[in-house]
Formats: C-alpha cells, sequence, structure tokens
C-alpha cells in the first residue's frame, strides 16, 4: 500500500502556530497563515513569514513517513481539543487529548533531541573512559562515538517511549487561564515550560508540587499542575506583570526562536541583559551527575526542567513549605516509597560529626532541621501509614550511623 511521505517535517505542529498567527484568506484555498519570530542567532525579527516553513527540517522523523504520519493522526485529534479549548467548549476527551499532546511535544523538539544526545554521549564518555583510558580520548574513537550517537538516539527514538511516559501526569489537574491583560503571550520553538517551585533546581514530571505551562493562544495558558500542593488556581490573569513572567520563560526555554502575532511582542524581553545571562546559564546547565563512592559510579540523567527563575505568584506553596528557605527545598515523587521516606529520615537523624569543615556541618544541619519540616508535609501529602511513622530504637541507631554514601544515593535498603 502506498503511503505519502511528508519531506517538510515539523517538530512544533503547524495547528498550534496557528493560534499565533495572522490568517490571510482564511477557510479558502488560497488561506495563508502567517507567524512572526525573533531568532537568537544574529539578532533577527521577521513578520508574517508562512508557517510552512518554520520550526521544520526536511525529514526531520526520517524518510519512511511513519512517524511522520502517525503524528499527523494524533495532531488531527489534538487540533480539535485545541479548538474546544479556546472557544471555552471543551470536555474530558479534549483534556486526555492535550495531556497527550504535552508528553509528545516535550519529546519531539529540536531541543530534546540535542539534549538527549549530549545526556548520552557524557554518559558514554565517562564509561568508556573508565573501560579504555586514554585511548577514548583519541579522535577515532570520538568520531565512532559521535556517529553511533547520530545514528542511535535519533527523533523517532525519543517518541518510541513517549506513551509509556503519559500516565506520569494522569493525576495532574489541567487549567486554562484567560489572559485579561493587554500584553500578550509568546510562545516558541519549546513551548512547554516544566518546572517545580518546591524543587527549585530539579523538576521531574513525577515530582510533588510539579507544574507544567504553555500558552495555547496569546490570551489563553494551559496549566497541568499538582493540585494537592497549590490548590485551585485563578480562572484569569490581569496583572501584565504575571505574562510577563510566563514570557520570560519562554524566552528562557526557546531553543533558536520566540514565536508571536508581531515582531512587537517580543520588545520588551529580547534586549534584557539578565534574560540573556538566565538563557544562557539555562543552556549551560550539565544533562547528567556522576558520582563514584568508591565502590562503583553513579550515574543520574537530568529533566529538560527550567530551574524556578521566576516567582510565579498564583503558585502559592502552602504556609509549611514556604518556611524552607529556596536553597534548602527539595522534592521527592508524589507516589508514596518507604524507600524513600527513609532516605530523608536519614538526613535527618544521621550525626554531623563526621564532617570536620565547620561552615559544611553547619550547612548540613540547617539541612536536617528543613528536611524535618518537608517530611511533616509529605508524611500529609502521602498519606502515610502509622506503622510507617514509628521510629523504633534500634531504627534511630541506624540512622544516626548510616553510611553517607548511601543517603546520597538513596540506597537504604540495608537499613
Amino acid at each position: 500500500m502506498y503511503m505519502q511521505i511528508t519531506k517538510n517535517q515539523h517538530y512544533v505542529p503547524r495547528f498550534y502556530m496557528k493560534y499565533f498567527s495572522n490568517i490571510r484568506n482564511a477557510g479558502t484555498k488560497k488561506e495563508k497563515v502567517l507567524i512572526s519570530f525573533y531568532q537568537f542567532k544574529d539578532n533577527i525579527l521577521r513578520e508574517n513569514i508562512p508557517t510552512t516553513s518554520v520550526c521544520s527540517e526536511d525529514y526531520f522523523y526520517g524518510q519512511d513517513g511513519k512517524t511522520e504520519n502517525s503524528l499527523a493522526e494524533m495532531e488531527n485529534r489534538w487540533s480539535i481539543a485545541f479548538k474546544n479549548v479556546n472557544d471555552d467548549a471543551f470536555a474530558e476527551g479534549d483534556i486526555e487529548s492535550i495531556r497527550e499532546f504535552v508528553i509528545y511535544q516535550i519529546s519531539r523538539t529540536k531541543a530534546m533531541l540535542s539534549h538527549n544526545r549530549e545526556m548520552v554521549t557524557n554518559v558514554m564518555e565517562a564509561v568508556s573512559k573508565k573501560q579504555f583510558g586514554n585511548v577514548a580520548d583519541g579522535k577515532t574513537f570520538n568520531e565512532l562515538l559521535e556517529n553511533k550517537i547520530q545514528n542511535e538516539i535519533t527523533p523517532e527514538f525519543g517518541l518510541s517511549i513517549v506513551k509509556e511516559t503519559i500516565p506520569v501526569i494522569s493525576d495532574l489537574k489541567m487549567k486554562v487561564i484567560t489572559n485579561e491583560t493587554e500584553m500578550k503571550l509568546i510562545t516558541s520553538d519549546v513551548p512547554i515550560i516544566i518546572i517545580n517551585p518546591l524543587g527549585i533546581y530539579r523538576a521531574g514530571l513525577n515530582s510533588v508540587g510539579e507544574v507544567i505551562f504553555f500558552p495555547i493562544s496569546p490570551w489563553k495558558i494551559i496549566f497541568f499542575y499538582d493540585e494537592k500542593v497549590f490548590g485551585e488556581l485563578p480562572n484569569k490573569i490581569s496583572d501584565e506583570r504575571e505574562v510577563e513572567i510566563f514570557n520570560q520563560y519562554q524566552y528562557v526555554s526557546a531553543d533558536e526562536r520566540l514565536l508571536g502575532k508581531a515582531a512587537g511582542d517580543f520588545n520588551n524581553i529580547i534586549n534584557s541583559e539578565t534574560l540573556n545571562c538566565k538563557r544562557e546559564q539555562f543552556n549551560k546547565m550539565q544533562k547528567t551527575n556522576t558520582i563514584n563512592d568508591g565502590v562503583g559510579t553513579f550515574f543520574s540523567t537530568k529533566s529538560k526542567s527550567i530551574p524556578y527563575y521566576y516567582n510565579i505568584p498564583i503558585l502559592r506553596l502552602p504556609k509549611l513549605l514556604r518556611k524552607i528557605p529556596g536553597d534548602f527545598r527539595e522534592t521527592f515523587q508524589r507516589e508514596y516509597s518507604y524507600e524513600i521516606r527513609l532516605a530523608i529520615l536519614c538526613r535527618i537523624y544521621r550525626d554531623p560529626n563526621f564532617i570536620s569543615d565547620i561552615t559544611l556541618k553547619e550547612h548540613w544541619k540547617k539541612q536536617q532541621r528543613y528536611s524535618k519540616v518537608l517530611l511533616k508535609y509529605l508524611d500529609d501529602y502521602w498519606n502515610v501509614p502509622k506503622k510507617d511513622r514509628i521510629i523504633t530504637p534500634e531504627l534511630m541507631k541506624k540512622l544516626k550511623t548510616v553510611p553517607v554514601n548511601a543517603i546520597i544515593n538513596k540506597d537504604v535498603n540495608g537499613i
């Protein structure tokens, strides 16, 4: 059976960009959908450019057309949901379609492809140097490694595991908020923003306090968020400062371009030195962490979430969590785990006398104090069984003397 193959393949769907575009001859064969953009490279502003040529590459998802055609089918469903939301006439099925869109859009951008390749490169380079020593620094070896990653870490590979991720955010509540200010919301080639006001420097899709947001037009923005932490969000915003904050996150998140209805929509942010510093800082963040505990090497990869750079007023933490200073805030998975709770207990009760440096010891003690506050909140959040909250004298003795590496790696199974 013949399958039509589209050469020009979009990593930000045209139906999404259409809501930020000017449409000429709407509904006719001569319809033109024109969007404006700011390109970071060479500081270029362009107005009324056809969306056919924006956020796309030839055969981005491969030349067999399978991934592109599969996405096109889903985009038909997503576009209906977006229309219903923008028309204030959406149902439960639309919410689930948009939830699906979020996970796919996170995974399908050029920026995520680069992120994944860099993560794999970092891990493979570290493993290779450990196994082969100086040989792993050779030009030929590096070329082989680069070719392997380019061939195996592809857009199709990134999308192959997306469906399994959707249930991770199934408990997050969707909220549509209307922008009632005169300032327009803008978007970008990486439109889905992932943040966590509780885990300021680290946000994972399964974390307590997780927030995902993105504009669906200059006048509406969608949130998927942890309702147990933030309660009910407002239906509308009327303060331009809040709109500006959402736009600032798009500026930091963007890979190559900001997108909007008019070039003038970018004027108030593109010349901000502070914003440029934040964007540069974000782009330089490590994609992996490597910890050697003397027994083995532990690798942890990082999601492409943004640190909580800008406070969003509508995301107000509960009073108990606000007692924890930003530098001591931390988040854990939303699903209760006895092992994770035990790891937090280890942090709280581990005797700090193993630390000789006075400054580090004081920092450890502060961390213990604030971890205790956090655990008090999490016990209610997780609805921890009473039996798990009991600390016996035997357990306390183990908590005070647990090896520090076990706390760092959360390996507390022996306790």
